[in-house]
């Protein structure tokens, strides 16, 4: 799967400045291919975050496109970006995601639960847990994880469909350098099996694993 940005923007007003606004990401274009990682770096605050949500269909741009296997996403409404977005792509978000009132495993589960699959691909959950290291907190509750054992539990959730794209914000994120090796080996392998990943990341680890590496500075992508 493909994802395609062209001239995508965002811009903030500046309230207190009468009409002059804040531009969080300049006109982009940006294509994800088949099979390809990318990583993108830059400060906090150079609106890598922003770049990814909007690619994500969570974010609508001020201007611009986003293609997803050929689908203008924000043709569509904000249901069938949803529906898209559950089926055919795997997000790892910045912050901790998991539902409290579910267990680890119920968590990774969720994808399948939401497009109404009869059975659940419990083998592959258990899998991909065991993949992260969490196998044996699986029937925990998301509030008995330490942060970086959240931020595995996203991962493992984002791949659990075998998404087409997949769009990661910080997956490192407090995890030592073992864990950071373990996610962006499965990142890797993510891209290895067909899949276009993005991961906004100031891990300098990730380069190491990545196709093409570029830089955002300012809302500016090079």
């Amino acid at each position: 799967m493909t994802i395609r940005a062209r001239a995508l923007t965002k811009d903030y007003p500046r309230s207190s400045r009468g009409g002059a606004v804040l531009t969080a990401v300049a006109p982009t274009d940006l294509d994800l291919a088949p099979g390809s990682l990318t990583v993108v770096t830059g400060r906090s605050g150079s609106g890598k975050s922003t770049l990814l949500m909007m690619l994500a269909g969570l974010l609508t741009p001020t201007a611009g496109t986003v293609e997803v296997a050929g689908q203008d996403l924000y043709a569509l409404t904000e249901q069938e970006r949803s529906r898209l977005r559950n089926e055919r792509i795997g997000l790892v978000p910045q912050g901790h995601t998991a539902l409290r009132s579910l267990s680890v495993l119920e968590n990774v589960l969720l994808p399948a639960v939401i497009r109404g699959e009869a059975e659940p691909p419990a083998a592959r959950a258990a899998g991909l847990l065991e993949d992260v290291g969490l196998a044996g907190l699986a029937a925990e509750r998301p509030q008995e994880l330490s942060g970086g054992e959240l931020r595995r539990l996203a991962i493992a959730r984002a791949l659990l469909m075998e998404p087409g794209a997949l769009l990661a914000d910080e997956p490192t994120a407090g995890l030592d350098s073992e864990n950071v090796e373990v996610v962006l080996a499965l990142l890797r392998r993510a891209a290895d099996s067909g899949a276009c990943v993005l991961v906004v990341t100031h891990e300098a680890e990730a380069d190491r694993v990545a196709d093409r590496v570029l830089t955002m500075d300012g809302g500016r992508l090079s």
